[in-house]
Order: C-alpha cells, then sequence, then structure tokens
C-alpha cells in the first residue's frame, strides 16, 4: 500500500514539474497554498497553536525533568545492587580459592588447561627482515 501511494505521490509531483499543463497547475496548486496560509483566519489558528505550546513546553520540561531524576535514581539503585551482587560472589570465589590452596589440594582437583605450551609454536613463521629487504 506505501509503494502504491509512493508511486502514485512520485508520478504526480513529475507531471505537475515536468509538464506544460503541470506547470500551470503548479502555479495554480501554489498561489492557493500561499492565499491559504496568508488567510486570517488560518493565521489566528496558527498564532493560537503557537500560543498553547509556548504555554505547555514548561509544564512538559517540568514532567520530563522529574522522569529524568526519577530512571536516574532507578539506574543508580540497580547499579548499586548489581556491584553488590559482584562483590559477594567474587569474596564467595576468593574463599573457594583459598580453602582450596589452604587444604593443600593436589593438581587432579584444578581443571586441566585446554592449551598447553606444547601447543603453542613460539617460532616465527618467515625469518626478520633484512635491510635488503627494506629497499624499494
Amino acid at each position: 500500500m506505501i509503494k502504491r501511494l509512493a508511486f502514485v505521490a512520485g508520478f504526480g509531483v513529475g507531471f505537475v514539474v515536468g509538464s506544460a499543463s503541470g506547470r500551470k497547475s503548479y502555479e495554480s496548486l501554489r498561489e492557493s497554498a500561499i492565499n491559504t496560509w496568508n488567510d486570517p483566519k488560518v493565521q489566528d489558528k496558527v498564532a493560537e497553536g503557537t500560543d498553547w505550546v509556548k504555554a505547555e513546553v514548561p509544564v512538559v520540561g517540568g514532567k520530563l525533568a522529574e522522569t529524568a531524576q526519577k530512571a536516574a535514581g532507578t539506574v543508580s539503585s540497580k547499579a548499586q545492587e548489581g556491584a553488590s551482587a559482584v562483590k559477594d560472589k567474587a569474596q564467595g570465589g576468593a574463599a573457594s580459592v583459598k580453602a582450596k590452596v589452604g587444604s593443600n589440594s593436589s593438581d587432579a582437583d584444578l581443571p586441566k588447561p585446554v592449551t598447553t605450551e606444547k601447543d603453542v609454536d613460539m617460532d616465527a613463521a618467515e625469518p626478520a627482515p633484512t635491510k635488503d629487504d627494506m629497499k624499494n
């Protein structure tokens, strides 16, 4: 539906701008729009709407400020709760590690590493460049 509307609108604009009769229609439409905009009744409604917006901006701004402060408080409290939970978990983990180390547990209790030193190739893939390699 939107594609059809866009096509019709594009076709109409192309017709108005592109053809001689369309140019006449465009000028007529433009003149009508200017006359409508300059009509005192329309200007009265525009002024009324502008005055209403000017009156409502402070109210809306105050509500936005209140909401922002409330959101900041909520985010702050949630962040503190999260930090407290992380701290508790870290302390529990540290206590667990201290208990294992303190009890002189064997290495069999620890997980096996995924990669060992033998798996890692520390040799360079190619020799380092020399002065001759740097010349253009």
